[in-house]
């Protein structure tokens, strides 16, 4: 089986993908649907953009657009772990993405996230290639590099549903 690689820009959004045409079709489509909804947000005044919404989770009253993940993870060294129980799947989105807030690391590596999941609670879980080639073929994650060099990378799509699932654990806290 060929595989296949796209790699788009659009403005300040990227895209790049991998793998059989299926796969890549279907992380295109998603990809355009996302900027399109952009646009039409960008395009609405925010009073009608955002009725009905919660305001932004901030991290330190910055006023940045960052979900405030420190109240849900923490980082020490390259190890981003998980202070909240979540299940794997959902746990491996947040940790991906608190390593792209947290640490500035938008390519993780297998180790770093499986480390996270052990500090997180998840010492159980054998190997996670199978999980994260689940995400990658679901337009979530997008892997690079063979065997022992791949590196794991959220997409658009991704990110919206870390950042999803971390405002769920997050008003979950006391």
């Amino acid at each position: 089986m060929a595989e296949h690689r796209l790699k788009i820009k659009i403005g300040e959004h990227e895209l790049e993908a991998s793998g059989s045409v299926e796969i890549v079709q279907s992380q295109f489509d998603t990809f355009a649907e996302l900027i399109k909804t952009m646009a039409e947000i960008a395009k609405t005044p925010a009073s009608v953009a955002d009725e009905g919404k919660p305001p932004p989770l901030t991290d330190s009253g910055a006023g940045s657009n960052q979900l405030a993940l420190d109240k849900i993870m923490r980082a020490d060294g390259r190890v981003v772990s998980l202070t909240v129980r979540a299940p794997v799947r959902e746990a491996i989105l947040l940790i991906m993405s608190g390593q792209r807030q947290l640490r500035s690391n938008e390519l993780s590596t297998g180790t770093e996230i499986m480390d996270g999941l052990r500090e997180s609670g998840h010492g159980a879980v054998g190997r996670i290639d199978g999980v994260l080639n689940r995400l990658s073929a679901e337009g979530l994650v997008i892997t690079t590099g063979e065997h022992r060099g791949r590196r794991y990378r959220l997409t658009n799509t991704g990110l919206a549903a870390a950042r999803e699932i971390a405002q769920e654990q997050i008003a979950t806290i006391p």
